[in-house]
């Protein structure tokens, strides 16, 4: 159990004697942004998890520094809570706590900032959160070791904190000390009963039990655990009269007396060979649940498991695999319901009949087990991994030019283990890792783990990967250099030209290093679904895939009693989003010298000043809570936009369910950096959700989103209130297969523009009262002409209407990355003067105030004029600011296929097909985007044999929508 390890440090640092003075010296946390990986959900084990007692909400803790609030009943995301963090373990969340009514969260862990002092001082920190807004209300201190476990008291007034030196009760209205038991011994587990009596577990093997008047704290009785030597977890029955113990020491769970620690029974455990760590009751006693590292392993996959126990632990056992590695934390829930968290990290929700009703799978890929398929090529540049345990599903990504190539590229060359005169041993899972016999130096102190091994070219020495750090060492064993790790290295290679050393991390990225120095230069993160990816430098320079952008974010502390801010790289696209550069980095080994050199190359400027000086706003929602009932179509929100002085909002968007508001709204306070505005918006006679993007000269923030539910009267069938009410439909279709340039010409662009609009046409008094089309193709696709066609949408479509723009023939991207569509009469040389540029699409699509659709196909193989990168130009279209749903033709570095005897392009027939019917996976009648999306995605490839891979970026707010029916 890889925390039990960490605990077992935490609590060795610890200065007791040094409580007395925290306060005076406790440090702040760091100032400077630090880019974090986000991808909406956890990226490091889940710790603990938490829940109210109506079990509406469910709150996830985690290392990856984030505490997470999801919806019960569907796993929706609702918030993510951001404490204050700092480099390394700072800011690790090892505890979280919601009280009984479900409106406060308290989170803790390794939550401290040292002092600066030559003395090191350490207060740690627990931070009680507002759960509906996300607001940091206050902060508990004064705790000199982490914080491993917390818990509420039943009337919610309490908080029980189980850290490094034993047990103490916080009053939450106050956070004074109402109760304490500094043993000296760690707890890991505290847990309330009903009637006031709480238990905890120690790292010396005792429980104990108290009782807790509000006041006063009183030991009832300690005694070492039956049954173990290292109880975890403890935990009451609802009625008080047992207790259920977990350990990490033995399979065994036992059932005791809750009066005084006697031992009652243990449950049967046979046939489990690891521990069964964390144990839950039902909320009516009935059933016992424990799991751990308890796992079966079927193939190449490895599913960890709950035990299930009816007649109160004493009835048949019943094992559920839910997880693909340890189970950290077991939660109930109202009618039967188990909730679980594990270091995958997922975690889900099972029903009474033990069957999975939600299911968040992880986001990071498994590199454990990979170390031999981890291969490189002889320059560094691509890199061949595994999307699946044990290196399966593999794949191959070129770095410099950022696209997939085929996974059976030559000359992909894995880690070398051994050379002449280089034996090393006890390198895999090991604390003690050795060269030639002789013992390497690694940090026992801190339980530094070998887990991967690469032998630099010509035998010069040998790369180290641990759980902590990547270690480059001489062929003497001398070390050269360390570089602190985002995570256990499972996968670690050189290049075979000596310049990079590559490593693959737990928390799903990729890093290059330079071998010189072990610097690192590039981190690149593909996500588990295939589809997305970002590539970055450390200082932010990117290169993403279409909705592969804000997969990264920067966070920035506000002090220690404020949560963090967080605005994802996307926020800042008009500095950072540079492709240029990441290839650079290659040529030149630094990515400082990378921007000077593409800067020169661009004729652009870099961005000088840091990430703080260009912040965009940021809006938190006051009021209404998330989720309110409303029955009125006039709802007034109270928001406060907070933005740097020299940057005031100059503009407020909000759209209900993706449509864009006109709002009415004033200034109810006005401050040097915040604005409190009071904003009415007008709501459908349905479900709705709301967003609210501000806008500064730096920029747009991200949006911050509110979800309100329908209660009052259903609208009128055929009304202009009712969602059925048939919007109309206008289509821009532009095609361009014969150019005055015929040495630039196409073949099928054009039909697939006619075929496009004619399918939509059929529309016309189904779905839509009326379809309207602007059909431009060959030499009436003019740039005068899109232009055109651009204001004529803008003019056009309404907040009732739907708004859909189709291009296909080519594309090309400018110095900088810009995307341009070249229309008939281009000229390449003079793309600003003769190209519709991306900026011009944006502007209209940004502006449409109805649902708005973007299909482009403008990649064609035989395309004279070079590869053309669309990312960029999909990524701003479906940004929540400019929210347009964006299907595209192809990925980066993938060409567009056409065939004559198809009739068209591949992904025109397939959005034609799918418009035609075969998109009606539900067999309703109704083709949504998403199932367009899904058949587009499934055809398309089923036509190019797997060469053609088509995307589909819807942005968030917009929940999926009919675009289509058959039949009348």
């Amino acid at each position: 159990m890889r925390n039990f390890l960490r605990c077992k440090f935490l609590i060795t640092i610890a200065s007791v004697a040094l409580v007395s003075s925290l306060s005076a010296h406790a440090a702040e946390p760091p100032t400077e942004p630090m880019l974090r990986i986000d991808t909406g959900e956890h990226t490091a084990i889940i710790n603990r998890i938490a829940t109210d007692n109506a079990g509406d909400w469910l709150i996830t803790a985690s290392s990856d520094k984030t505490a997470r609030v999801w919806n019960v009943l569907d796993g929706r995301l609702v918030a993510t809570l951001r404490v204050p963090t700092g480099s390394g373990s700072e800011g690790e969340l090892n505890a979280v706590a919601i009280s009984p009514d479900g409106n406060t969260v308290a989170l803790g862990g390794w939550t401290q900032f040292n002092n600066g002092l030559k003395q090191t001082i350490y207060d740690y920190n627990i931070y009680l959160f507002d759960r509906a807004s996300g607001r940091l209300l206050r902060r508990l201190t004064g705790l000199p070791n982490a914080i491993l476990h917390l818990a509420f008291s039943p009337d919610g007034r309490s908080l029980a904190v189980a850290y490094g030196d034993g047990l103490r009760i916080f009053s939450v209205a106050d956070g004074q000390i109402v109760g304490e038991d500094r043993n000296g011994s760690a707890s890991f587990s505290v847990h309330f009963s009903n009637d006031g009596r709480l238990v905890t577990t120690s790292v010396n093997g005792l429980l104990r039990l108290y009782r807790f008047n509000g006041g006063n704290l009183t030991l009832l009785v300690k005694r070492a655990a039956p049954g173990g030597k290292r109880p975890i977890a403890a935990r009451f029955t609802s009625d008080g009269r047992h207790i259920a113990v977990g350990f990490d020491d033995t399979s065994a769970v036992n059932v005791l007396n809750a009066n005084d620690l006697s031992f009652g029974f243990a449950p049967n455990t046979t046939g489990i060979k690891n521990h069964l760590t964390t144990v839950a009751w039902s909320r009516d006693g009935s059933t016992l649940y424990a799991a751990g590292s308890a796992h079966v392993d079927s193939g190449d996959k490895r599913q960890s498991y709950i035990r299930r126990w009816s007649q109160g632990g004493a009835g048949v056992a019943l094992d559920l695999p839910v997880a693909g590695n340890t189970i950290e934390d077991l939660v109930t829930l109202p009618e039967g319901r188990l909730a679980f968290g594990s270091a995958d990290p997922s975690w889900g929700i099972v029903d009474v009949n033990g069957e999975r009703q939600i299911f968040h799978a992880p986001t990071t890929i498994d590199f454990r087990e990979s170390r031999s398929s981890f291969a490189l090529s002889p320059d560094g540049t691509r890199v061949r991994f595994g999307y699946e345990l044990h290196g399966e599903s593999p794949a191959v990504f070129e770095s410099q030019n950022r696209s997939f190539i085929a996974i059976d590229t030559p000359s992909m060359i894995p880690p070398q283990i051994s050379a002449p005169s280089l034996v090393v041993t006890d390198w895999k899972n090991s604390y003690a890792p050795k060269l030639n016999g002789t013992l390497l130096k690694i940090d026992s102190y801190t339980y530094e783990k070998s887990l991967s091994l690469a032998m630099l070219p010509g035998s010069d020495g040998f790369v180290l990967g641990t759980n902590q750090n990547l270690r480059l060492f001489d062929r003497r064993g001398r070390q050269r250099w360390e570089w602190q790790a985002p995570g256990e290295a499972w996968a670690v290679n050189t290049s075979q030209d000596g310049r990079w050393v590559v490593a693959a991390y737990d928390d799903g990225t990729i890093r290059w290093y330079r071998t010189s120095d072990g610097v690192e230069q590039l981190a690149f993160y593909p996500h588990p679904d295939k589809k997305r990816w970002i590539m970055w430098t450390p200082s932010g320079y990117y290169d993403a895939s279409p909705g592969g952008e804000d997969l990264i974010g920067w966070q920035l502390n506000r002090g220690k009693d404020q949560a963090a801010d967080f605005f994802p790289v996307s926020r800042f696209r008009d500095h950072f989003y540079r492709p240029d550069v990441l290839a650079k980095v290659f040529e030149t080994r630094d990515q400082t010298e990378a921007v000077k050199l593409a800067d020169q190359e661009s004729g652009r400027r870099s961005i000088t000043r840091s990430i703080s000086q260009v912040l965009p706003p940021v809006v938190e929602i006051v009021s209404p809570q998330n989720g309110i009932g409303v029955s009125n179509t006039n709802l007034t929100i109270k928001a406060v936009i907070r933005t740097p002085a020299d940057a005031p909002a100059t503009n407020l968007r909000v759209r209900v369910n993706g449509l864009l508001q006109t709002t009415n709204s004033h200034n109810s306070q006005v401050k040097s950096e915040a604005n409190t505005q009071e904003i009415t918006v007008n709501l459908p006679q349905n479900d709705a959700e709301i967003q609210m993007i501000a806008q500064n000269k730096n920029g747009f923030s991200s949006p911050v989103t509110l979800r309100v539910t329908w209660a009052g009267k259903k609208a009128a069938p055929g009304s202009a209130e009712d969602n059925n009410f048939k919007p109309k439909l206008y289509v821009l279709a532009v095609g361009v297969s014969k150019y005055k340039n015929p040495y630039y010409n196409l073949g099928l662009a054009a039909k697939d523009a006619t075929d496009f609009a004619a399918a939509l046409m059929k529309q016309k008094g189904k779905l839509y009262g009326d379809v309207v089309v602007k059909l431009l193709t060959d030499d009436k696709a003019t740039k005068d002409e899109v232009l055109d066609g651009l204001e004529w949408l803008k003019s056009s479509v309404t907040a009732r209407d739907v708004g859909i723009m189709f291009v296909a023939g080519h594309g090309m991207n400018d110095k900088l990355g810009n995307y341009y569509f070249l229309p008939y009469n281009v000229n390449p040389e003079q793309l600003v003067r003769t190209g519709v540029s991306q900026n011009d699409i944006k502007l209209t699509f940004a502006n449409l105030p109805g649902k708005t659709v973007f299909f482009v196909d403008t990649c064609y193989a035989g395309n004279v004029l070079g590869a053309v990168v669309t990312s960029g130009l999909i990524n701003e279209l479906a940004s929540a600011e400019n929210g347009a749903v964006v299907f595209a033709a192809s990925t980066a570095g993938q060409l567009s296929q056409e065939n004559a005897s198809w009739g068209n392009g591949a992904f025109t027939k397939s959005v034609v097909e799918g418009l035609n019917g075969m998109a009606d996976f539900r067999k309703n009648g109704m083709i949504t985007a998403k199932g367009l999306d899904y058949y587009v995605d499934d055809r398309v490839k089923s036509l190019t044999k797997g060469l053609q891979t088509p995307v589909s970026i819807t942005p968030g707010g917009i929940t999926d929508f009919t675009i289509a029916v058959v039949g009348k």
